[in-house]
């Protein structure tokens, strides 16, 4: 179950503080998929080609996996630009529109996710300079293991094929990995978090950090099985910023100047939109655990106003 993290400050003319931050249920469970892999050139086989293992019974529209590719290996560059994209449904059987494609695996579809938008077959002319994501989504139907292989009876047994405008012009991407599912999921429990009271005269030059408070992402009762269990922070909005870890403003913030930085235990900054591997899981007993995290008052502008200064993440839930 994937929990909603919100994380709120208040600011008054002296001090900003905090006001309780709750997790909310979104009703998804996610998975997310890293693999090292090899493939002949101009194409990729995501999720490797041996099992991967997910949640047999979970909502329509949830995804149960996920696996990246990076621009180097699409068009060997630092930035590709896509001139079409091709969908085939069982691989390679025939084309479709998208977004979902169905699988040959009973219960599951695969959605093709660029810039955080999920992507349609058809001309495209959008540029990235970050990893795609290739996500294994339920389709409403309980999972039923098997290959996600496609039939060989096709010619090009690919699910999607990808044109670009420079370097690697033309790039296919098959999905081989065997299906296998697992009853159950991790659960995250309903918490809040509230950072302390701070001077505006903490904060210093524009990027620094101020203030803060530790708290847990826990991921309880993970059922026994799994070859990996993970988890990614999504941050709820558009905003984008220049310093990595930092939510978007929430719609109702006030203040400006200043946002929120989520940091692990270490004062790392915390990477959207990745899977993170959660090292403690135990495959032979499954169990609860709690990953320490840090929340921080993080300067990104001048001046600095007083106000509620207000961000969410949701913490997506990723298995193998």
């Amino acid at each position: 179950m994937n929990r909603l993290l919100s994380i709120v400050m208040r600011a008054a003319r002296a001090a900003a503080r905090i006001a309780p931050a709750r997790w909310a249920r979104n009703g998804l469970v996610a998975a997310g998929l890293m693999a090292a892999l090899s493939s002949p050139a101009f194409a990729q086989y995501v999720f490797g080609q041996s099992t991967i293992t997910v949640p047999a019974s979970v909502a329509g529209g949830t995804v149960v996996a996920r696996d990246y590719l990076t621009p180097s290996q699409l068009c060997y560059g630092t930035t590709c630009t896509l001139t079409y994209i091709e969908m085939y449904k069982y691989g390679g059987a025939e084309r479709v529109p998208g977004p979902d494609v169905l699988t040959t695996v009973t219960g599951l579809s695969t959605r093709l996710i660029i810039n955080g938008q999920t992507m349609m077959a058809g001309p495209s002319t959008v540029s990235f300079s970050r990893p795609i994501e290739i996500q294994l989504v339920s389709n409403g139907t309980k999972v039923v293991g098997g290959p996600l292989k496609a039939n060989g009876a096709t010619l090009s047994p690919a699910y999607y094929i990808l044109y670009f405008s420079n370097g690697n012009t033309k790039y296919q991407i098959f999905l081989a990995a065997t299906v296998q599912t697992i009853d159950g999921t991790c659960s995250t429990p309903s918490q809040a978090v509230t950072l302390p009271p701070i001077a505006l005269g903490k904060l210093g030059a524009v990027g620094s950090s101020a203030g803060g408070v530790d708290f847990n992402v826990r991921l309880n009762n993970c059922p026994a099985g799994f070859n990996r269990v993970g988890y990614s922070f999504v941050p709820v909005g558009s905003e984008t910023s220049a310093y990595t870890g930092v939510l978007p403003l929430g719609a109702d913030s006030t203040a400006t100047g200043v946002r929120i930085r989520i940091t692990d235990a270490n004062g790392t900054p915390a990477t959207f939109n990745q899977s993170i591997k959660l090292n403690a899981y135990s495959k032979t007993t499954g169990g609860s655990y709690a990953v320490p995290y840090k929340a921080t008052y993080i300067k990104t502008a001048d001046p600095v106003t007083v106000g509620s200064v207000k961000g969410s993440v949701m913490v997506l839930v990723d298995y193998q």
